[in-house]
């Protein structure tokens, strides 16, 4: 066995550590704006369907997606969670169509899917 002094160690680990540029970085930060966006929307869904998070916890896992209640409230509390998250939730739910407004200055961009 080769003895390593400990300083040659030290550039082992550092050299590992490192990050070519563009990989694994964060996706770009979503605005305020949008994040409140988001957590309304899912927010409103629930409340007039009266359902919980527990409850929606449930419905994800019936569909094949588990996710616990303390996951859905920090994501919906985050207002961070992809789209595919809240097509599942709205299938969870009995939502077969969405209409979204989207915030924007110009209103003759809107899309209804």
């Amino acid at each position: 066995m080769k003895h390593v002094k400990r300083g040659e160690v030290k550039r082992i680990v550092c050299r590992v550590g490192l990050k070519r540029k563009g990989s694994l970085s964060r996706p770009p930060r979503t605005s305020s704006t949008t994040r409140n966006f988001a957590r309304r929307s899912l927010k409103t869904v629930l409340s007039t369907r009266g359902i919980t998070y527990a409850q929606l916890a449930d419905r994800l896992s019936a569909l094949g997606h588990v996710e616990t209640e303390t996951s859905i409230a920090q994501k919906v509390r985050r207002g961070t969670f992809q789209f595919a998250f809240f097509i599942l939730c709205m299938k969870a739910v009995g939502v077969s169509r969405v209409s979204i407004d989207v915030p924007t200055g110009d209103s003759s961009n809107a899309i209804h899917l």
